[in-house]
């Protein structure tokens, strides 16, 4: 991907609101000054595409058979990747059904079968890491888990000790970098995200 590429995401995430500065809390109960919403992707078919494109340029060397999306905000993602690439998608639920066929994973796949988690981003690599048990409790295999940004918390540091390889169409920094050379945020704002996210 190249930085021209790289630079015109970043900057259409910060137009449509995906990206936002301020005082959040994440779900894993972090209180963070950046707040990033991919759920906004879903009403933004064109930048979507484009994100589509990104995670089908870092699938394009990886070794699997299925496509797997983690919900909820990875799910609109992981249908445009199936559409962008022609490659079948799986999401395991967050609950299995107590109705119908009771499935916990959602699709049509065979034991066996390699598969690749496709997320928004990552913190912590909880929501990555319940999503590869539910895969494997079913006898999905995975290796490599994609997501759009790392916001380099500790979730690459989880999912290597775990055995799982991570990546990611940008990071927090380069995300940062960018908007900081394109004037959407100060000198002062993109230091103080980095500061209070290392502390």
């Amino acid at each position: 991907m190249t930085q021209e590429t790289l630079t015109q995401l970043a900057l259409e995430l910060h137009e449509i609101g995906a990206v936002r500065l301020g005082r959040f809390t994440l779900h894993s109960g972090r209180v963070s000054p950046i707040y990033i919403d991919m759920r906004l992707l879903a009403s933004y078919p064109d930048v979507l595409r484009r994100v589509a494109k990104a995670y089908a340029a870092l699938l394009e060397p990886l070794r699997f058979d299925l496509l797997a999306a983690v919900p909820y905000a990875g799910l609109p993602i992981g249908t445009a990747v199936a559409l962008e690439t022609g490659l079948p998608l799986i999401y395991p639920r967050k609950d299995a059904k107590g109705y119908g066929t009771g499935k916990g994973v959602e699709g049509r796949w065979e034991a066996g079968q390699m598969a690749v988690v496709i997320e928004d981003l990552v913190t912590s690599g909880d929501s990555i890491l319940q999503a590869i048990t539910a895969l494997r409790n079913v006898g999905l295999p995975v290796r490599d888990a994609v997501v759009l940004i790392d916001r380099e918390q500790g979730g690459r540091e989880a999912l290597q000790a775990q055995g799982y390889s991570l990546h990611a169409v940008m990071t927090l920094r380069q995300l940062l970098r960018i908007l900081e050379d394109e004037g959407r945020i100060s000198a002062a704002e993109h230091v103080t995200v980095l500061e209070e996210l290392a502390g």
